[in-house]
């Protein structure tokens, strides 16, 4: 189905926000799920120790997976605004460089990271009994990076030429074939972390090859262009995702340095309660973040053509379903926490369970915040306003989480580390709101 730049611009916004935000809610939840789904295969066929050291390797990601989202965020934005403007040539422009650039950039990080694979996860968290399994699984997953950071950037684009469901579609069908293989792999070839990281790979390439595919067949707008000099502007364009770089990035040290504390103060017990508890944070936070970036082309479009009221309204239905969604996660984790847990710990008088449910128990409450802090920071982002979105973004993911980490246990123990992310959440709606009331007679009042 396709959704033209004319319908962008015109249709009724609660309507058009759900169009783009429901296939792109789903997908990223079946792609959560395919993480998820790892997790319990993990946890239930290779033990507590692989389901940590699986965890331990997931930040080496992050800086790939940070600068890739950095490119085509920043590069979808500019376009859609070229789009809005009806510069068909400078938006396929941007959309070609985008894609050449981030492989450049997965192909050298990648190399780099095969090289120093234990060093690394030695100084993210690993200890001597989880980082062969870790170093294992990055090996074998490394390769496969290529297509996911492609992949993912040709969804986004697929998006902002007026393709949702394509780039829906898409990720559905590598998170399906991830489950899949998932549970051949792991529960009937008993292949272990080799089994999942297979999976996870060979899911990656699905994706891609189907987006490859609608772009080479040019059922839209976009398309490779051949006018490739001046790659500064991907610079520039870029600079605009650069809170989804600082996100990404903040998510990956955050984790890293989560992993590091649990480790000394629970073991290895405690990275893998930390870990079950990372995997529902995980799929509630997709969806928060799937419609906060379902704003980005429709915002970007509507501000490129000059329609500010339009905009409005997109980020007061956007604040209406995360604030909804934040709420039922709550209840979901308040009645359900020690169920959710036992998929990944299946001995539930184990010290990791318990540590994990107590964890749950506490940081429930980040959920009422956090995807309105992602809301303003996608707002910001489609604004072309990078330096406010980013401020939001290392706020959340890397500033406060890591100061609570390394402040809050000094006095509370465990609970410190519990209560981290819902104090920084809180703080980062403050600052949040705060830059949003001081930039809206520039951005809403035109």
């Amino acid at each position: 189905m396709n959704i033209n730049q004319s319908d962008i611009t015109s249709l009724n916004e609660t309507g058009l926000f759900y169009k783009f935000a429901l296939p792109n809610i789903l997908s990223f939840i079946l792609m959560s799920s395919a993480g998820i789904v790892d997790g319990i295969f993990i946890g239930n066929y290779a033990g507590e120790l692989s389901l940590a050291a699986v965890n331990i390797s997931y930040p080496v990601f992050s800086f790939i997976w940070g600068l890739a989202m950095m490119v085509m965020v920043g590069g979808a934005v500019s376009t859609g605004k070229y789009l809005g403007e009806k510069n068909t040539e400078k938006a396929c422009q941007i959309f070609t460089k985008s894609i050449i650039t981030v492989a450049v950039i997965t192909i050298i990080i990648s190399i780099i990271i095969l090289i120093f694979t234990e060093e690394i996860i030695y100084l993210i968290g690993g200890s001597d009994k989880t980082t062969p399994i870790s170093v294992l699984y990055i090996k074998i997953v490394i390769p496969f990076v290529m297509f996911t950071t492609i992949g993912y950037g040709l969804s986004v684009f697929a998006r902002v030429d007026g393709f949702p469901y394509t780039a829906s579609f898409a990720l559905i069908t590598g998170a399906v074939i991830n489950i899949v293989l998932d549970a051949l792999f792991i529960a009937v070839f008993n292949m272990g972390v080799a089994g999942a990281a297979y999976a996870t790979g060979i899911s990656f390439l699905a994706g891609f090859i189907i987006l490859f595919i609608h772009f080479a067949m040019k059922k839209g707008v976009l398309r490779i262009s051949l006018k490739l000099n001046n790659f500064s502007e991907i610079l520039k364009s870029s600079f605009n995702g650069l809170s989804e770089f600082l996100n990404e990035i903040s998510v990956g040290v955050t984790m890293a340095l989560f992993n590091i504390i649990m480790m000394k103060y629970a073991k290895e017990e405690g990275v893998a309660a930390f870990t079950a508890i990372n995997y529902i944070l995980w799929l509630g936070n997709m969806v928060n973040y799937a419609a906060a970036d379902s704003l980005n082309p429709l915002i970007s479009t509507n501000y490129g053509a000059g329609k500010f009221n339009r905009i409005k309204n997109f980020l007061i239905t956007g604040l209406i379903f995360t604030i909804s969604n934040g709420i039922f996660i709550f209840f979901l984790i308040s009645f359900f926490g020690d169920t959710l847990t036992a998929l990944f710990i299946k001995n539930t008088s184990s010290a990791a369970f318990n540590m994990a449910v107590e964890f749950m128990s506490i940081i429930k409450w980040a959920f009422f915040l956090s995807g309105v802090n992602m809301v303003f920071s996608s707002y910001f982002t489609a604004m072309l306003r990078p330096k406010e979105s980013a401020i939001i973004a290392t706020l959340r993911s890397l500033i406060l989480p890591c100061s609570m980490l390394l402040i809050l246990p000094l006095y509370f123990g465990k609970t410190g580390i519990y209560t981290a992310i819902p104090v920084s959440e809180l703080l980062t709606f403050a600052a949040a709101l705060t830059l949003f009331m001081l930039s809206r007679k520039f951005l809403l009042k035109r």
